[in-house]
């Protein structure tokens, strides 16, 4: 089904009241099934898919933030105040513009206090951290990270990934420079600095969208979806940013492990990891090649399955908070019966049964190997996208990855939003051209 369907445009909001929502989501039974998709013997089940570099979890969240995040526009103070029983209920997009890295560079040097040093532009971080240094803008306040996007501090690892994008913009702002006959101390007028800026981004943004479209597309996209021409492509039903975010993006709830191999001595519990207590986090170092590349020591997967490791939070209260948000962001039933539609007309390299019944038969036949309760008749009937493409992961994925109608989805937003991206002239500069998260970690760290 093309995009421009008569029964879904992808830029609608919803257009009902929070509470008529809740009510019909609550009349509509839009609930998780009951089963424990947190469940010691069921994720061990699944780790069978364990085949992605981890890094590439941590990576398509940045990406994801780096795309969006919506909030009722009630909550904007720069837009207008709805009445939540009365009028129609807005989405604001925090992100301006999706997948410019805006998550990085947050407003740039002129808009972003504190996040660049003053005279020429850079990031303010010291050749060799690791870390975004902190800042305490007065004595009373504590100390925050210089980071343009607090939510890249979700985990000490998406932590150091964001640096590791600083560090590359300004290693080659400063081959920039060098190639100029400058550097960053030199005597130029502030305007060249900016200008240094400017051209650096250009070359970050072409370097983030080969990374997006070669490295992590391919790491995760079913092989089906990545051989489809441009007009087999344009067939694929196109979906908006919010579907996407509260869609595609919360089914990267993938199989993060129990416990990490960091470094080459070390093993260290996903916890820690992801609240940032491991060691002397200034001088701690990643050993990236355990998460990224071909000889990833830590792998993981797309599957029907949430982590249990989560401080304070189990798989299931963070699956019934993605339902809610979901839910919140658009009339999720009439878009899930449309997706569904869509897939009718695929082409046939994306074709799986993903009815109800033949997930549920899948489902029941491997809770049945390892001996845990399935789940009953119709209840994947109304299971929202990110379930559903969850499901169809793990079990027509491939390598670990999405199955071929989610990859489908995927690779097409990302297509169509890259395309609509004026990256600018290319800034004339010796760095080569990069487009793979391995590529930038040792141009950064040599």
């Amino acid at each position: 089904m093309p995009h421009n369907s008569q029964n879904f445009d992808p830029t609608l909001e919803n257009t009902e009241s929070l509470r008529a929502r809740r009510a019909g989501a609550q009349a509509k039974k839009q609930v998780i099934p009951d089963f424990e998709f947190d469940d010691t013997a069921w994720r061990a089940a699944c780790k069978s898919n364990a085949k992605i570099p981890a890094g590439y979890t941590y990576l398509s969240q940045l990406m994801g933030h780096d795309l969006g995040k919506t909030l009722p526009g009630n909550q904007v103070p720069w837009t207008a105040h709805h009445d939540d029983n009365a009028t129609p209920g807005a989405r604001y997009n925090l992100i301006e513009n999706p997948l410019t890295l805006e998550t990085i560079y947050g407003k740039g040097p002129f808009g972003t206090h504190g996040l660049y040093h003053a005279r020429n532009c850079l990031f303010r971080l010291d050749k060799e951290a690791k870390i975004a240094l902190r800042i305490r803008y007065t004595s009373l306040e504590p100390s925050e990270p210089m980071l343009a996007d607090m939510r890249n501090r979700d985990t000490l690892m998406l932590h150091k990934l964001a640096v590791l994008w600083m560090q590359y913009h300004n290693k080659i702002a400063r081959q920039i420079m060098a190639d100029d006959g400058f550097d960053e101390d030199s005597h130029a007028e502030r305007a060249y600095f900016f200008e240094v800026f400017t051209r650096a981004r250009q070359v970050v943004l072409r370097a983030w969208h080969k990374v997006v479209m070669q490295d992590i597309l391919p790491t995760i996209a079913h092989p089906a979806a990545l051989a489809l021409d441009d007009a087999a492509l344009e067939s694929v039903f196109l979906l908006g940013d919010i579907p996407v975010l509260n869609g595609i993006m919360r089914a990267f709830h993938a199989l993060p492990l129990a416990r990490y191999r960091l470094s080459a001595a070390q093993i260290f519990p996903f916890g820690q990891l992801r609240a940032g207590k491991t060691g002397e986090l200034r001088n701690w170092r990643i050993d990236w090649a355990k998460f990224f590349g071909p000889n990833a020591a830590n792998k993981t997967g797309f599957s029907a399955s949430y982590s249990g490791l989560f401080t304070m939070l189990s798989g299931r209260s963070i699956m019934e908070a993605d339902l809610k948000s979901a839910i919140i962001a658009l009339p999720y039933d009439r878009l899930h019966a449309d997706v569904l539609k869509a897939h009718a007309n695929l082409p046939t390299a994306l074709k799986r049964d993903i009815s109800a019944v033949e997930l549920e038969r899948l489902f029941n036949e491997k809770a049945t190997a390892i001996g845990v309760q399935g789940v009953p008749a119709g209840a994947f009937s109304q299971i929202p996208l990110f379930l559903l493409l969850m499901l169809e992961a793990q079990f027509y994925g491939e390598n670990g990855g999405l199955g071929p109608f989610g990859s489908g989805l995927l690779r097409r937003f990302l297509t169509h939003k890259i395309a609509s991206i004026n990256a600018g002239g290319a800034a004339q500069t010796s760095v080569p051209a990069h487009s793979s998260i391995s590529e930038i970690i040792q141009y950064v760290e040599t």
